[in-house]
């Protein structure tokens, strides 16, 4: 039987670290990434990285593969996505106990990161702009991002800013920082998952959740 594992957490909790280290266990597809600024990006997610958006997508339009066993990040968690993928196993990190360290390690790895690559640019664009203004039209984000893109040296903590409508200052990426909160996981949630401490993600053992998912 094919098997689908998501890996499942909130921003900053470097979910796409852990399932690529995962999906380099012979028991799944293997994923491509780059390692930048401290982060991990996926580069062959299976879903082209719908479910790391910062708005949920049309989950019935997504098909699980049936010929290979895949691992994918994802932004939501079981009880947003049990409904579209009954059949899937998850894996849920738990938000971390120092929430200052955790934002300041996510100030140095996000808000100050810069890349060249225009997908991902354009891709950052939407999700901010869409975040802030969830109405926002295909022609509002399109202004927005060619906007962001005559901007030299632009960081994403610098498009965050300019999507909420306020100046790319020092002062207010970090009252944007500091407004970012990461609720608990559910019970629900955890009744259905692998939890894993966001503390303990360097020390996952692959074997266990290999063992997860062939229970």
């Amino acid at each position: 039987m094919i098997k689908t594992l998501f890996v499942c957490y909130w921003h900053g909790c470097r979910g796409e670290g852990l399932t690529y280290k995962i999906s380099q266990h012979s028991f799944f597809k293997t994923l491509e990434a780059d390692v930048v600024n401290n982060r991990t990006i996926i580069k062959n997610d299976f879903f082209n990285k719908q479910l790391l958006n910062s708005w949920i997508p049309d989950m019935t339009s997504m098909n699980l593969p049936t010929d290979n066993n895949i691992v994918v990040p994802s932004h939501f968690f079981y009880d947003v996505m049990n409904e579209h993928f009954p059949e899937a196993y998850f894996i849920s990190i738990d938000i971390p106990k120092d929430l200052e360290t955790f934002k300041q390690k996510l100030f140095d790895r996000f808000y100050t990161y810069k890349t060249d690559n225009m997908l991902e640019l354009a891709g950052e664009c939407e999700n901010r702009f869409r975040e802030y203004k969830p109405q926002a039209s295909v022609e509002d984000i399109m202004q927005f991002t060619a906007k962001i893109f005559k901007i030299k040296d632009v960081t994403f903590g610098d498009i965050r800013c300019l999507a909420k409508g306020l100046e790319p200052t020092e002062d207010n990426k970090r009252i944007l920082l500091n407004s970012y909160t990461l609720d608990p996981l559910s019970a629900e949630t955890k009744q259905n998952s692998f939890v894993i401490a966001y503390e303990d993600i360097d020390k996952t053992n692959v074997e266990n959740i290999i063992d997860y998912v062939n229970k």
